[in-house]
């Protein structure tokens, strides 16, 4: 019994005897020239149908994933707050005037802010007579 192996030197022999076929010779100069962020004697990076596959599933997945996180923090963002408009007295501050509008559980540092962004202030400063628009909820 004998054995036979063919190996790239033996791909079309047919042709002439010690030349490699065509397809063995691309492969052969493709793995020889370094390219890019590959070093010589790297094969190119080939997927099977089944890694395409899980590759396409996971960003199926983390797109879905994005959409639905996306779509949870818009509708947090729509709540039943409500805006009143407030004439500044004499005496009145920014953290009064934060204090008394908060939600439960909010900080009033957090309303000073949300009543300087929703104003458009440049700082905490207030005058009496001054008109603002205060965010409660």
């Amino acid at each position: 019994m004998s054995a036979m192996v063919i190996g790239p030197d033996m791909i079309g022999a047919g042709r002439r005897a010690g030349r490699p076929a065509r397809a063995s010779r691309d492969r052969a100069a493709a793995l020889a020239a370094p390219t890019a962020g590959r070093s010589a004697g790297e094969a190119p990076l080939r997927l099977t149908r089944r890694g395409r596959a899980v590759v396409t599933v996971l960003a199926l997945a983390l797109s879905g994933m994005a959409f639905v996180l996306g779509s949870h923090a818009a509708a947090g963002a729509t709540s039943d707050a409500t805006v009143e408009r407030y004439v500044v007295r004499t005496g009145d501050t920014l953290w009064d005037i934060a204090a008394s509008s908060r939600a439960a559980g909010e900080s009033v540092q957090h309303q000073v802010r949300e009543l300087v962004r929703v104003n458009g202030m440049s700082g905490t400063h207030v005058d009496a007579g001054q008109e603002l628009v205060v965010p409660r909820g």
